[in-house]
């Protein structure tokens, strides 16, 4: 579309030019003092040509130059008086530099204004002299004003390019941050719960003839666990669609008694009040402490965990160790990194790592209060 419209704009203005240039050319042959020479068939022929050839002005710029200046330069040769043929000339030079640059721009308006000193000089009939130093001053002058004015339009284009292109890359980055924060939260839900899940079910299999009545709480604790897991899944991808409230500070004794329930023994100790905690803050208290009990799930063995929690004054601390000996067998993956990077992100620490008399041990320190509202998620382990 924008071609087309391109197209329809040069035709327009040679179709202007060209009854421009030819009656512009008469009424200064007839003006000028002799001994200029009067216009013929030739004559009328370069205006013509020179007119036209601007209907190619976006699509070929450079052939457009030579042209307009083969023209301006033949009529200059050949005596003729000066007219509007430069014209031409002129919007061909500002397209140039629009298109192909400053550098070659300012090339082709040197090579133009010496090419038409050079005609000018053989129309007079005269050799260089030092007085003609004056016109070759004049004639390069000459081509300053289209070659500034085709820089302005080009730097501007440039600007506004390189706008556009920041902008698009902030949007990709925007895209590809929801989208991690997506994958993560969906990660944080299913991936603790479906630990909870194994591991009951583990247990069933295990007691289903020796001890058939365990089996029904085994079961009974997968179906409240399962339910727990659609609830809160519904309760982030009502967040994405931005509903509803995401889990805090207030929710980790909740959590704390489903992995109870499961069968894992965790002690809970809080001090401290949440209460001045910024929203952000709080959600990573709570998804650090779930991921931190994920993995005791999945990968402690059998161990009692601890979760303390110090709410101060300008910071809040968060602990969950394990006395278990299974860590020692796993190599840690992208739960802990996706829980440093939300940690980081709320410019707060996280260290994890064995414990010296055993088990493993998730420690994390974060501001009480936080400038922006980004939630940066976690990944898996």
């Amino acid at each position: 579309m924008r071609s087309s419209r391109a197209r329809l704009w040069d035709g327009a203005v040679a179709a202007v030019a060209v009854p421009l240039f030819v009656l512009g050319s008469v009424e200064a042959s007839r003006t000028r003092v002799p001994p200029f020479r009067a216009l013929d068939a030739l004559a009328y022929t370069l205006l013509v040509v020179a007119g036209l050839a601007l209907a190619a002005r976006s699509r070929h710029p450079a052939a457009v130059l030579a042209v307009t200046l083969a023209c301006g330069a033949g009529m200059l040769a050949r005596h003729h008086a000066y007219g509007p043929i430069f014209l031409a000339l002129y919007v061909a030079l500002a397209t140039v530099v629009v298109r192909h640059g400053l550098r070659r721009g300012l090339l082709a308006a040197g090579v133009s204004g010496t090419v038409l000193l050079v005609a000018d000089m053989i129309g007079w009939g005269r050799a260089w002299v030092v007085e003609d130093a004056g016109a070759w001053i004049a004639w390069n002058a000459s081509m300053l004003l289209p070659f500034v004015a085709g820089a302005v339009i080009r730097l501007d284009r440039d600007r506004r390019a390189g706008a556009a292109r920041a902008e698009e890359e902030r949007r990709l980055r925007r895209v590809q941050d929801e989208r991690l924060a997506i994958a993560r939260e969906v990660h944080d839900v299913l991936g603790h719960s479906l630990s909870v899940i194994s591991m009951r079910a583990g247990v069933a299999l295990h007691v289903a003839r020796r001890r058939p009545d365990e089996v029904l709480d085994a079961l009974e604790a997968i179906r409240k666990t399962s339910k727990d897991a659609l609830d809160e899944l519904r309760a982030t991808l009502d967040l994405v669609r931005d509903r509803g409230a995401a889990p805090g500070p207030e929710h980790v004794a909740d959590l704390v008694a489903s992995i109870r329930a499961a069968g894992q023994p965790v002690e809970l100790a809080v001090a401290g009040d949440p209460a001045r905690l910024h929203h952000a803050t709080g959600r990573t208290v709570y998804r650090v402490v779930q991921e931190a009990l994920t993995n005791v799930v999945r990968h402690a063995g059998p161990a009692t965990a601890t979760v303390t929690i110090d709410y101060g004054a300008d910071d809040v601390k968060v602990s969950v160790t394990d006395d278990g000996a299974g860590h020692v067998r796993h190599t840690p993956g992208n739960g802990i990194t996706g829980m440093r990077e939300r940690v980081a992100a709320l410019r707060g620490t996280l260290t994890a790592g064995p414990r010296p008399e055993g088990g493993f041990a998730v420690r994390a320190r974060l501001p009480v209060t936080r400038g922006d509202d980004r939630d940066p998620g976690a990944d898996r382990r």
